[in-house]
């Protein structure tokens, strides 16, 4: 069972999340309604990773954190829109409401999610000092998040060439969702000045806490519900598409996710108990129902 106290915890880094959302997105033309309109209803678990992550770190200065935390939930709700499209995953249905491209058009959502990436690299650059913090968040974000990341990831995740096999699963679990959660954990070290070896350890413990989310995000395509997941079930079945419970079988699917959380937790465990938290989330992101 989720610990209720790890979904407290998350309910309550999410409020001033949303804040500096509607804050970043307020009055500077209707474009950003448009763009705004995609952000809402997210977990924000990215940017509450790297919230998390800076305070674990030692960071003081929720300003400091607070713009990096928010650009990678634009990053990461841009990609979100993309892949929504009828020429990707062609999905109605996205946090609860209809897609951008059902709302807007296709062209508007292409436009936002386009929009959305350019800004989230505005907010990597806010605030005085920290100019090589920064420069290093760009690098590494940009590094996951493009053509050796994500947009890989998706590309095999369109492909109808894939094999049917564990190392075909996990080249698109790892690019396509694992590097970016694990960067996200990296930004906030980085951001506190930790020291270069628990930035790589965070990241490392990163990687095994991405490949858990992708797994049950795979698994809940088959066993969730549309109103808890506020996206259309069951479209990787039908659209055949290479996932966990296609290679592994569900109950494989299942076990290959309790040992990523188990190979998380313990990499987390070993960083000491200021970190505790990132178990607790890992528990959280194993036993999910939405």
């Amino acid at each position: 069972m989720i610990d209720i106290n790890v979904v407290k915890y998350l309910a309550e880094k999410k409020v001033p999340i949303d804040q500096a959302l509607k804050k970043y997105f307020a009055g500077i033309n209707t474009f950003f309604d448009v763009m705004y309109y995609s952000i809402g209803n997210g977990k924000r678990i990215r940017p509450i990773l790297a919230i998390a992550s800076y305070e674990a770190s030692g960071g003081k200065d929720s300003e400091q954190i607070m713009p990096i935390a928010c650009g990678l939930e634009l990053i990461h709700t841009y990609s979100l829109i993309h892949d929504d499209l009828p020429a990707m995953d062609d999905d109605d249905y996205r946090r609860g409401r209809v897609a951008a491209h059902k709302k807007f058009g296709e062209a508007m959502a292409i436009l936002s999610g386009d929009g959305l990436f350019a800004h989230a690299f505005e907010l990597f650059s806010q605030g005085n000092g920290l100019a090589q913090e920064k420069l290093a968040i760009v690098k590494s974000v940009s590094e996951v998040v493009g053509p050796k990341g994500v947009v890989y990831g998706q590309t095999l995740d369109i492909s109808k060439d894939m094999a049917l096999t564990p190392k075909s699963l996990r080249r698109i679990h790892l690019n396509k969702t694992a590097k970016f959660i694990a960067v996200s954990l990296k930004c906030g070290a980085i951001i506190a000045q930790a020291s270069p070896f628990l930035v790589d350890d965070l990241y490392k413990a990163g990687i095994c806490m991405g490949m858990l989310f992708q797994y049950t995000d795979d698994i809940l395509d088959i066993t969730g519900e549309k109103e808890k997941l506020g996206k259309t079930p069951g479209k990787d079945v039908t659209a055949g598409k290479l996932t966990a419970p296609a290679v592994y079988g569900l109950e494989g699917a299942r076990f290959r996710a309790q040992r990523y959380a188990e190979l998380a937790k313990h990499r987390f465990d070993k960083l000491g108990e200021r970190f505790e938290v990132f178990s607790k989330i890992t528990d959280f992101m194993l036993d999910r129902t939405f």
